[in-house]
């Protein structure tokens, strides 16, 4: 059975809501933003403030014919935005099927609800986010128009820092000239020449 959920289910959505966290943080790829146990008792409080209350708030229950147990919810909120058309409209936050009763139908009936009630409250579009890595919304038909990118605030600050100027170019610098010299000449020492005997003389020939 598919049914708008109360006050007295909020145990179960609890219990489902606490299937879906963890199912989520087994099958993202990005670890942001991180469920812990915090957020359980978050999500309690959330629900039960708004639910049967507050009329912006959807939320439907999906239970076993036979043994009345929940196996599935939807949750979503009607969100109105400052600029751009249209202006009010549905955010969904949450659907989920307990595994081993997916593909019976039980996702199908809770959407159905959900649309009539938007329907009857003059909604035209409803808007759904995914982690990313998740094509289940685009093989469906759901066409993205927003892609959300997160980084740490000091990674984001140290890329707004100031840029610093660029060094100015080397001065060109000539390559040396190399000058090949040749190596200086040997000089063959000078060789002192003994005089030559002078001629004999008349008297010393006997003529």
């Amino acid at each position: 059975m598919i049914r708008r959920a109360v006050y007295a289910d909020i145990p179960q959505l609890r219990r489902l809501f606490t299937m879906l966290a963890a199912e989520l943080e087994r099958g993202r790829t990005v670890a942001y933003p991180v469920h812990t146990p915090d957020d359980l008792d978050a999500f309690t409080l959330w629900t039960a403030r708004r639910l049967e209350v507050d009329p912006t708030f959807l939320c439907y229950l999906a239970e076993d014919d036979a043994t009345g147990a929940a196996v599935g919810f939807l949750g979503g909120e009607i969100c109105e935005r400052a600029l751009g058309t249209p202006h009010i409209f549905c955010a969904a936050h949450w659907l989920y099927i307990e595994p081993e009763r997916r593909g019976q139908g039980y996702g199908r009936g809770l959407v159905r609800l959900g649309c009539e009630d938007l329907a009857a409250a003059g909604i035209t579009h409803v808007e759904v986010g995914s982690i990313a890595g998740d094509p289940q919304w685009v093989a469906r038909g759901w066409q993205p128009y927003l892609v959300h990118h997160v980084l740490p605030l000091a990674a984001v600050f140290a890329g707004a820092a100031p840029e610093r100027p660029a060094p100015p170019p080397p001065v060109p610098v000539a390559p040396p000239v190399l000058t090949i010299v040749p190596p200086p000449k040997r000089r063959r020492p000078h060789r002192r020449t003994r005089p030559l005997p002078a001629p004999p003389r008349a008297e010393d020939t006997g003529t």
